[in-house]
């Protein structure tokens, strides 16, 4: 912060705005002591505004906020994205972020991770800074103009029939036998099978309620009801009455850990040498869906049994309806001669 006098005989105060950038305001002043005056008053001014918010402060408060809205998977997903991105641009205040530090952060990050990895965290980030937006810390995204990493699409990894009949025979405990073939039966996400209690449970109507409660939140923070066949019908009842937990898939009497579930399944996966290695706890709900497109169940139906906010996500498995496809073309007949 300095001084200087322009030809005009003005006084000019030079600082660095809260941006960062040098900026210049006029004084009024041409006498020297007049000018010194003024810079005092300003200081004094500046020191009792409110200090821009840092990006950490920023981050505390956009958690905090997240665990109320978000299932707990989403928020550790985005603590992780946004340490990454702190550790990498440090600690500005927030109105300083500009789309520089997003690329910049996004080149950083493809050294280590991979292209869909990275653009999981932008997400993340995007997310977040559209919160910021919202509550008036920022005037508009740095996120605007910003672009993900070109990656090409990938097909869901799903089991075959028979590969799926190879992984059930080698599973040598029954409760993740059963929790992989309820999976499979139903298309419901791992956390939704770990937090299935048996009030979510309607042996008449032969469905299942996938609902948040206050110690579990659905992905989408919305409920849906999830029709259940014989098999799964069979499956539930078979199980039911065996302890006394509220908990319907149960280790030990106990709810089971989401981590222990992973670890085991794919210990199992592992031991089987699918040629596939992409194949992962996830990918029986995309056998679920890629099962039932197959058999022609359409689009839309899919959508709604695995609780998608947006058909958009459900059209991967699009490409799996071909002979579907050929069937309804097949009625346009022209005679050519």
């Amino acid at each position: 912060m300095f001084l200087s006098k322009a030809p005009s005989g003005i006084y000019y105060l030079w600082f660095r705005n809260e941006r960062g950038k040098r900026q210049k305001v006029s004084t009024r002043c041409r006498r020297k002591s007049d000018a010194l005056r003024f810079l005092q008053s300003f200081k004094m001014e500046r020191s009792h505004r409110k200090q821009p918010k840092l990006f950490s402060d920023f981050k505390r408060d956009f958690l905090l906020y997240s665990q109320g809205h978000l299932s707990s998977g989403t928020v550790t997903g985005y603590h992780a994205s946004l340490d990454n991105f702190q550790l990498i641009t440090g600690d500005p205040p927030i109105c300083s972020i500009t789309p520089k530090h997003l690329d910049m952060y996004k080149l950083e990050r493809l050294k280590k991770i991979a292209p869909v990895t990275v653009n999981i965290e932008l997400r993340a980030l995007r997310a977040a800074f559209n919160t910021a937006v919202r509550w008036k810390l920022l005037e508009s995204s740095p996120f605007k103009g910003t672009k993900f990493v070109p990656i090409a699409e990938a097909a869901p990894s799903f089991f075959s029939k028979a590969d799926f009949q190879k992984l059930i025979s080698v599973i040598k405990e029954c409760w993740l036998r059963e929790v992989v073939i309820f999976a499979t039966l139903t298309g419901l996400r791992r956390s939704e099978i770990t937090n299935l209690k048996w009030n979510d449970v309607d042996f008449n109507r032969k469905i299942v309620s996938v609902q948040s409660t206050p110690t579990f939140r659905t992905k989408t923070g919305k409920s849906r009801i999830v029709p259940l066949n014989e098999t799964g019908i069979y499956l539930l009842k078979s199980r039911h009455g065996k302890d006394i937990s509220e908990h319907v898939f149960t280790l030990n009497g106990r709810k089971i850990s989401e981590g222990w579930l992973t670890h085991k399944f794919k210990y199992y996966v592992y031991e089987c040498r699918f040629p596939n290695d992409r194949l992962r706890f996830h990918s029986l709900r995309h056998t679920f869906a890629s099962w039932l497109v197959q058999d022609g169940c359409s689009i839309y139906v899919v959508k709604e049994l695995l609780g998608h906010s947006d058909v958009k996500t459900t059209q991967i498995y699009s490409h799996l309806s071909a002979s579907e496809l050929h069937k309804e073309v097949n009625k346009i007949s022209l005679r050519l001669n």
